[in-house]
């Protein structure tokens, strides 16, 4: 008993949490202390999910091994990213940020359940409750009033909640059984069975909208452009991980061989991902839209080097996925740098001289962008070329091409944001941005420049961490 609960401390730390902020009076000129509490806790939260990483947090429904570190680590990271950055921006606003930390957590609590997660019942019930906790940062988070983003996100969360209601009812009436192992094997002896594939295109309809893929992209696209910073950033660093793991997960331990049946429903979502991803990007003049739209890009290569779920297609998807989230934690942190009277920038305008006035920012801001579009020597051509390389290998040289054709569409968008940052005449005062700011810019840039000095030890160890979900 003792030993299931210090098993269990990780999600207990997470959980009280959510409720110590809950229920704390938000006073708005306390901000420090929200913070600090909520980096402790989540401190403590991620030192117990490292030491206890291999343990079952729920008997019989979960199961730990590296696979699921390694997933959970991305969202710790981001989290705790998110709670640097971001009080500032509380603090100044006046605005209370026990509403915005507590659904950190409740993405760390539901998100770690849904990664370490081989029950359905279990990965819904985190999906709908990861869903609802977005739902809660984007209320009352946009500031631009023609973008209902709550409304938006509102409707396609009941709606995806409605697909998950739908595929359990299937899975359970064939199985009797919510494991992924009893599922699995259903599935392998009805490999022709439409309701059983509508079933499992529901739950994987889901997973694609949390992440953000087309068709379902239009929430991310439409309400990033119009949250405030902190908000558009949790979105880009935090529940990320959460939902890779669950979608590589699902995939390889419920779906299983039944997936062949999914390979050209993944290649189609993975290449209209990339073409309005790529195209999207161009179309608006929202900085914060571009990068959106960029993601709805970068994550269709991921889906289309995955489509397989092989252990070699998921070990090149999850470091692509890796080298993209550290360009993203970059340029996040460099729009928390650039502010115009106490504002975070928006359009494209708005960056206009940025270069002249924040040059250190503009700069690393420009490299994590070359980092994104995988230009070599940055981080990212390590990313897109590991990618390529997978498709080359499988002689998809279709594929490969379609990608380079759309990354140079891509180019032209983020071209957009270098081109305002250095050839345009600055028409504002930039505001002196916070030491912090150049210091976290300075620990990322260290950390790309390490990786790119040995990358084989990143490529071996990610490895290592994958066969684990194959074992």
């Amino acid at each position: 008993m003792l030993e299931s609960i210090i098993y269990l401390s990780p999600l207990i730390v997470l959980l009280s949490s959510i409720f110590i902020l809950m229920f704390s009076e938000h006073n708005e000129e306390e901000h420090y202390r929200c913070f600090r509490f909520s980096k402790f806790m989540m401190l403590t939260a991620f030192a117990l999910t490292v030491i206890f990483y291999n343990k079952p947090l729920i008997e019989e429904v979960t199961l730990g091994n590296k696979y699921t570190l390694l997933f959970e680590c991305m969202m710790y990271g981001g989290g705790l990213a998110l709670l640097y950055l971001s009080r500032k921006w509380f603090a100044s606003m006046g605005v209370s940020g026990y509403t915005f930390c507590g659904g950190i957590f409740v993405a760390l609590l539901f998100g770690s359940l849904l990664i370490r997660s081989n029950n359905l019942l279990l990965s819904v019930v985190c999906c709908v409750f990861m869903m609802m906790g977005n739902y809660a940062l984007l209320k009352g988070s946009s500031v631009k009033k023609e973008i209902k983003s709550e409304k938006i996100y509102m409707f396609a969360m009941v709606f995806c909640i409605l697909l998950l209601g739908v595929s359990l009812f299937i899975l359970y009436h064939y199985n009797d059984s919510f494991a992924y192992e009893q599922i699995k094997e259903t599935l392998s002896i009805n490999t022709g069975d439409v309701w059983l594939f509508t079933a499992v295109a529901a739950v994987l309809t889901v997973f694609m909208f949390m992440l953000g893929l087309a068709p379902v992209h239009f929430w991310f696209t439409e309400t990033l452009g119009g949250t405030v910073l902190p908000v558009f950033a949790y979105f880009v660093m935090v529940p990320i991980g959460a939902c890779w793991g669950g979608f590589i997960r699902f995939n390889t331990e419920a779906v299983g061989s039944f997936a062949e049946n999914f390979y050209l429903f993944y290649k189609a979502i993975a290449l209209i991902s990339i073409s309005l991803g790529a195209l999207g990007a161009c179309s608006v003049q929202n900085v914060r839209k571009i990068l959106a739209y960029g993601t709805v890009y970068h994550w269709g290569i991921v889906l289309l080097v995955m489509q397989s779920f092989s252990i070699n297609a998921v070990n090149t998807g999850v470091i692509y996925i890796l080298v993209y989230l550290l360009a993203m934690y970059g340029i996040c942190v460099c729009l928390f740098g650039l502010k115009i009277k106490g504002e975070y920038l928006f359009m494209l305008n708005e960056f206009e001289g940025a270069a002249y006035k924040r040059p250190y920012i503009s700069a690393m801001m420009t490299i994590f962008i070359f980092s994104l579009l995988g230009i070599p020597p940055f981080l990212g051509f390590f990313g897109v070329f590991s990618a390529l390389s997978y498709l080359a290998k499988h002689d998809s040289f279709y594929q490969f091409g379609y990608i380079m054709l759309m990354l140079i569409v891509l180019s032209y968008a983020y071209v957009q944001i270098i081109k305002n940052l250095y050839f345009e005449k600055s028409k504002e005062n930039f505001d002196r941005a916070d030491s912090g700011i150049y210091t976290a810019v300075f620990i990322i840039a260290l950390l790309m420049i390490i990786i790119m000095l040995k990358p084989q030890y990143l490529m071996q160890d990610v490895y290592r961490m994958i066969e684990s979900l194959f074992l």
